[in-house]
């Protein structure tokens, strides 16, 4: 095994300690939801070629000790370059829009998942790490303490100290036990969003520097306290006496009354809506005298007003006032709440006319536009900036309205779901399947498709869903046939192009609409509610597949009547699109009593039975489609108990046929 790790800095000059001696991650944030990024720092002093680097990484622990799970997981494309003093930085791509990002990776760390700046080419057993986060073990519990701080890797973020000057390529060396001697600086999580893209590091002189709030940064309205988060170099904190210690911290806020800190912890200061603050700090000696030449930061921040208008997105409602074959006209109605409190502007695009309840005298109400079918248009509700932060667009886009031939309840039904692609993006790749369940081909021309929010889109051309048989709706960023991308590799029999309705990759809804119900509400034909996981198998890559034994619309309700899809199609996610589920029913491989017990299992081992305790072959695969464990027989208890924590798939198969079940290991 060939292990490197990156030391360079013993064979550089002293002129150099002004500089980074290599690459180094800079910060490092484990969000709530999706809000996870790296950063990656240049201060060599020159232009760095990323795309020599890489992010090696593993999984809840390493399977082997000493050995990445994922070597070069995330590269860089050729010509990737950060400038001397500048960052580079991978988020989620489902981040929050305010973190900065110059590129997307799906499987960043969870707190408990080791990630390392590599050189490229890494191999899981020959690598050069430049730095790391974690180590190449297993991990016990949700994540590493960093600065005495517990799990410091789960739920915070991490600022690397001004004062580092080189990587760390020893696993938990850089890590510390206390805010001393830890090169970490670890803060609430979702915290320093707004420093994240811009770093300062090798600063060898003394210093203090601010890290959040940066400079300029409005907190929202409603926010009653700002938390000061910063960075002391070279420079001992501590009470008056102590040993060690060279002074303390001198601060002021709107050039208000002298306040101390005998310590580098952060700082909470008052605020309210509307007002804006300066704060200056300055470094002392012990007998509170400014240090010669003098040290000092500040920084400048306010608080907008808060927008207390509120509008109802699930509410709103587009409907046409006519269905004719040529173009009509269409309402769309707007509720909200919260009105009253400031005088809002409403400005109109494209749009003949408003009407309806003014937001700027009415607490609550509906405002009510006009539109012609075929041109959408947006509006936007602004507050007076001067008692309100309201600034709010809305866009409409038009319905068709045409005499839509609806069907009964459950003539329709959903029968596929792929949400959360992994070969391509979401924008190229989502799509779901409905099945015909009549005897008479069914036109859905005219149809909507919808959430419970307010994602929504009408079909606007001819879909013939023959009896009997399936057709496919798929959301296309690509719409030339010809390109490998194309929806996936789906030949898809209806694409919709635009964003205004999406498959979310956790929990969402797939309802069909068309015509109304005695109560004159929208008629629901079919609907599925999934949940992204634990009743529904929901996993990247693999589309969701209902039964074929429950072919209806109120079983296609239940988590338990859906599998994971088997084979791959297009560009190599998992699905059928288009195709019967058959090979996926129970009853069709005559598998009537196929269990897997104890699942979820924390005890190292699982057991799978069929009826009448029939044997058959199995394989176990991770969520990556990459098999890890298999076997002839399922008569004896299955050995797991070297598998991380996660979901995997067991495929059982006998005479030619299979089934699979979700396995979750804790």
């Amino acid at each position: 095994m060939k292990k490197n790790y990156s030391l360079l800095f013993l064979l550089l000059p002293l002129f150099m300690f002004s500089q980074t001696t290599d690459l180094l991650i800079s910060k490092y944030g484990e969000g709530t939801s999706n809000n996870k990024f790296l950063e990656i720092y240049n201060g060599t002093g020159a232009d760095i070629d990323l795309s020599t680097y890489s992010l090696s990484s593993c999984s809840n622990g390493c399977d082997t000790a000493d050995e990445f799970d994922y070597p070069d997981n995330v590269t860089f494309p050729a010509g990737t370059t950060i400038a001397n003093g500048d960052v580079y930085v991978v988020t989620h791509g489902s981040a929050d829009a305010s973190i900065a990002s110059d590129q997307t990776f799906t499987y960043l760390s969870n707190g408990n998942d080791a990630f390392a700046l590599t050189l490229s080419g890494a191999t899981a057993s020959s690598y050069t790490i430049i730095d790391i986060l974690g180590d190449l073990t297993e991990v016990n519990g949700s994540g590493w303490d960093v600065a005495g701080v517990s799990n410091g890797t789960k739920e915070h973020t991490l600022t690397r100290k001004t004062s580092v000057c080189s990587p760390n390529p020893t696993p938990l060396g850089s890590f510390g036990t206390d805010a001393n001697d830890s090169e970490w600086i670890v803060t609430d999580q979702n915290s320093g969003w707004d420093t994240v893209g811009s770093y300062s590091g090798c600063i060898t002189d003394i210093d203090l520097s601010i890290l959040s709030p940066s400079n300029e940064y409005v907190f929202e309205g409603g926010t009653t306290t700002a938390t000061i988060t910063y960075a002391v170099s070279n420079f001992n904190v501590g009470a008056t006496g102590d040993d060690g210690v060279d002074g303390h911290i001198h601060y002021y806020v709107n050039g208000g009354s002298e306040i101390m800190s005998y310590d580098t912890n952060p700082i909470d200061i008052s605020i309210e809506d509307g007002s804006s603050y300066v704060l200056n700090m300055e470094l002392v000696d012990e007998t509170h005298q400014p240090l010669d030449p003098t040290v000092t930061s500040s920084v400048s921040f306010s608080v907008a007003y808060p927008c207390d208008l509120e509008i109802d997105y699930s509410n709103i409602n587009t409907s046409c006032d006519s269905s004719t074959n040529g173009t009509d006209n269409y309402t769309v109605t707007i509720p909200f709440t919260g009105g009253g409190t400031s005088t809002y502007g409403m400005t109109i695009s494209n749009a003949s006319s408003i009407d309806g309840d003014d937001p700027s005298t009415s607490a609550s109400g509906v405002i009510i536009l006009y539109g012609e079918e075929g041109v959408g248009f947006s509006i936007n509700i602004l507050g007076d900036n001067s008692n309100s932060s309201c600034d709010t667009t809305i866009a409409i886009n038009s319905p068709t309205c045409f005499p839509a031939v609806c069907s009964s309840v459950g003539d329709i039904i959903i029968t596929e779901i792929f949400n959360n692609p992994v070969q391509v993006s979401d924008t190229f790749g989502e799509w779901f399947e409905v099945y015909n369940t009549t005897s008479s081909d069914i036109d859905m021309e005219g149809w909507e498709i919808s959430d419970l929010d307010y994602d929504s889109h009408t079909i606007s051309s001819s879909l013939i869903v023959p009896a009997g048989g399936y057709a496919i709706l798929a959301r296309g960023g690509d719409t030339s046939s010809s390109s490998a991308d194309y929806n996936g590799g789906v030949n898809a029999d209806y694409v919709w192009t635009n964003s205004e309705y999406i498959l979310g990759n956790g929990g969402d809804e797939v309802i069909i609409y068309c015509g109304v119900d005695s109560s004159g509400d929208p008629l629901v034909i079919d609907q599925v509610i999934y949940d992204g996981g634990p009743e529904f198998p929901d996993t990247p890559g693999y589309s969701m597949q209902l039964y074929l034994d429950y072919y209806n619309n109120t079983d296609n309700d239940l988590g338990s009547s859906w599998t994971l899809a088997t084979t791959t199609y297009g560009a190599g996610d998992y699905g059928t699109p288009g195709q019967n589920n058959a090979s996926l029913s129970i009853n069709s491989t005559n598998f009537s009593d196929f269990v897997v017990f104890p699942n979820p299992t924390e005890l190292g081992f699982v057991n799978i039975k069929l009826n009448n305790n029939e044997d058959a072959s199995y394989m176990i695969f991770n969520i990556l489609g990459e098999r890890v464990i298999g076997g002839q027989s399922i008569l004896q208890p299955i050995n797991i108990d070297h598998l991380q924590s996660g979901i995997y798939l067991i495929e059982v198969s006998k005479n030619n046929q299979s089934v699979v079940k979700k396995l979750v290991v804790n």
